[in-house]
C-alpha cells in the first residue's frame, strides 16, 4: 500500500525493472549448488539481497564481504534474515 500523497513519485522507481549486474551473476552461476539454490530463492528475495549488494559497489572490500556472505548462506541453501520485519518482503 503507498500513501496517495507519494503514489505518483513513487511509482515510476517501483515499476523500473531491477537490472541484475553481470559480475554477480556470474559469480553465482560459477558454482553449481549456489546457482541452484539461488533459483529457488523468491524474486523479492533475490533483489533485496543483490541490491544490498549493489549499494556497497563504490566500497570493493564492503561488495566483496556481502558478496561472499551471500554466495555462502545460498550455497548451504540458507536465507540471510533481515532487520525489523523486512521478512514479509521475501514472498
Amino acid at each position: 500500500m503507498i500513501h496517495p500523497k507519494i503514489r505518483e513519485l513513487v511509482l515510476p522507481i517501483i515499476n523500473t525493472p531491477f537490472l541484475f549486474q553481470k559480475d554477480i551473476l556470474e559469480r553465482l552461476q560459477k558454482d553449481p549448488k549456489v546457482w541452484n539454490n539461488y533459483r529457488a530463492f523468491s524474486d523479492s528475495y533475490k533483489r533485496i539481497r543483490v541490491a544490498y549488494i549493489e549499494a556497497a559497489r563504490n566500497r570493493p572490500e564492503e561488495f566483496e564481504k556481502r558478496l561472499e556472505n551471500f554466495l555462502s548462506k545460498t550455497r548451504q541453501n540458507k536465507r540471510i534474515r533481515g532487520y525489523g520485519g523486512v521478512e514479509k518482503y521475501y514472498q
